[in-house]
């Protein structure tokens, strides 16, 4: 069959534009494509994806998937070697689905002991409907590092189209679906460094339902002072005011007393109470500088409780010295950037009150030793309010004991006072009394008689028969530590005066090895001056019999 020329124009024409097709198609065939969807994208070291993850877990994502990740938590994303199973997400029963668990083994202590399992989408790309569209979700591992290996995640949610709208609400709804977990609870986060180690942030690591304010043994006057306080700085009004009058939105407590009085419970009840989520930091992280203590309070949202517990443990918040130690203070300024802690007090100070302090959020310190922090820490503008707390006296013994057994038969509940401490005059209360004598006032702090108490929270008998054992006991244990801490001490001020002697021995050696240089080379110079006028006069004396001799001649 003869081919003519119109023929070959037409094939030679198709061979010539699917070759141009196709070096279109791979070299460009991905730009187009990225104007035909819109995607959002989120990250595992960021509480986004938490929201997303969550959100998943609750739509029974797995029900209509056969590939999945079966997982004992929602949280992923950490570093291998610091996982800690407290940053896992809290969960509730109703969150889990143990339908795949037989009655039998579900029942047994050895699966009660285990955590259940969570079913989340595996690696790669799921497509599910949502608000009668179809979205697309992609989750990617990636693995960065090879000493210490870094493991991340990213989901990215997909859908056709230019607008994103849609999964924004996705996110929305993720976002108050996790919130509403935590109604009724106290998020706590804590300062950490970044997943590369080039940044810190914010890490949540535990949630807990909200403390009660009648489990906190302090003075009611002094709490409901406290409660009233904070809840007048949070009003959106005393924001302005402090606005209108150029006054810097902020707010400092100090709770100050000794251990075990309740300090840091006050903190979390009235956190829990007023709805706020706790920040805790730690000033005595050896890898924590002036830079990342910056960078984790500009990360601070606008209303929460930032809480500094134990200030007086730190070296940055002691008391400034002066005098002959301030060669000490540099040394131990050394130290502490060799260990990698740039931190400094006036570091400190700037970022509690300076200009680019953070407004609006809510500072605790805590501290056993009032004494010990340096005047300018406690200063009014960085501390507004100081709460004394004090060991237990005999109301506040009796209210504890009143507390534990609160739920005993009906015949030892007491009934409103007309003071309204509760159970003046009711059985109840005459116990909490006879257990109060038994235990002196001004003693003990809160924490320990709660240990005792708990031991025999079952039968108030038991508890007030054994009290005065354990008051000798404890006594003694008390006086025991006393004379420990005693020697610890006088061995602390022993070494340091070994130090300090021998400091001024070297010092010592110092200069006398300084003054005899000096002699030295006084005495060197004397010599070579006398040595200098000895030839002086030398030259002098030939000059004259050379003057001499000339003039005879």
């Amino acid at each position: 069959m003869n081919m003519n020329s119109q023929d070959l124009l037409y094939f030679s024409s198709v061979a010539v534009g699917s070759f141009l097709v196709k070096t279109l198609v791979d070299n460009y065939s991905s730009v187009p494509l990225d104007y035909l969807y819109s995607s959002v994208e989120v990250f595992s070291h960021d509480e986004a994806y938490n929201y997303l993850l969550y959100w998943l877990m609750k739509q029974r994502f797995d029900r209509n998937k056969h590939r999945l990740t079966a997982s004992t938590s929602l949280t992923s994303g950490l570093d291998w070697y610091g996982r800690d199973d407290d940053k896992d997400v809290d969960l509730c029963d109703d969150d889990i689905d143990d339908s795949d668990v037989a009655p039998a083994a579900e029942s047994s202590d050895a699966v009660a002991n285990t955590r259940p399992l969570l079913w989340t989408p595996s690696a790669g790309t799921h497509y599910f409907r949502y608000s009668g569209r179809w979205l697309a979700l992609t989750r990617e591992v990636e693995e960065h590092g090879a000493q210490f290996m870094t493991r991340t995640e990213k989901l990215r949610l997909s859908c056709i189209g230019w607008d994103p709208s849609i999964l924004k609400q996705l996110m929305g709804e993720a976002r108050v679906s996790f919130s509403q977990k935590e109604n009724g609870k106290t998020v706590i986060y804590r300062g950490s460094m970044g997943p590369y180690g080039d940044e810190w942030s914010w890490t949540r690591t535990t949630s807990r339902p909200a403390r009660p304010l009648s489990t906190v043994y302090l003075d009611e006057a002094q709490k409901r002072n406290f409660l009233a306080d904070v809840q007048r700085y949070l009003l959106p009004s005393t924001r302005r005011w402090y606005s209108d009058r150029g006054i810097p939105y902020r707010r400092g407590y100090m709770f100050y007393g000794p251990p075990g009085t309740g300090k840091s419970s006050l903190a979390f009840a009235g956190a829990g109470y007023l709805g706020l989520n706790v920040y805790i930091l730690s000033l005595g992280s050896r890898r924590l500088t002036e830079d990342g203590l910056v960078q984790l309070f500009q990360k601070l949202p606008r209303k929460c409780l930032v809480l500094l517990e134990d200030v007086d443990s730190y070296d940055v918040a002691s008391r400034r010295k002066t005098g002959d130690v301030a060669e000490a203070d540099k040394d131990s300024n050394s130290t502490r950037d060799e260990n990698r802690n740039e931190m400094t007090l006036s570091a400190l100070l700037n970022l509690l009150d300076g200009v680019a302090a953070q407004e609006g959020r809510v500072l605790i310190m805590t501290t056993n030793h009032l004494e010990k922090l340096d005047p300018a820490l406690i200063r009014p503008g960085r501390v507004d309010y100081q709460i004394k707390f004090k060991l237990a006296d005999r109301d506040l013994t009796r209210k504890m004991f009143c507390n534990f057994f609160s739920d005993a038969p009906t015949d030892q509940r007491g009934l409103e006072d007309e003071k309204g401490e509760g159970g003046r005059g009711s059985p109840l209360w005459e116990l909490s009394a006879a257990f109060a004598d038994k235990i002196p006032e001004h003693t003990f702090s809160p924490a320990d008689i709660q240990g005792f108490l708990l031991q025999y929270s079952t039968s108030t008998e038991i508890a007030i028969e054994r009290a005065p054992d354990w008051v000798v006991q404890r006594l003694e244990e008390i006086k025991a530590q006393e004379e420990e801490d005693a020697k610890e001490k006088e061995k602390e001020e022993k070494e340091e005066k070994e130090e300090k002697e021998e400091k001024e021995e070297e010092k010592e050696e110092k200069e006398e090895k300084e003054e005899t240089t000096d002699e030295k080379k006084v005495g060197e110079k004397t010599d070579a001056e006398a040595q200098s006028l000895k030839e002086k006069k030398l030259v002098n004396g030939v000059r004259e019999e050379t003057v001499e001799t000339e003039a005879a001649t």
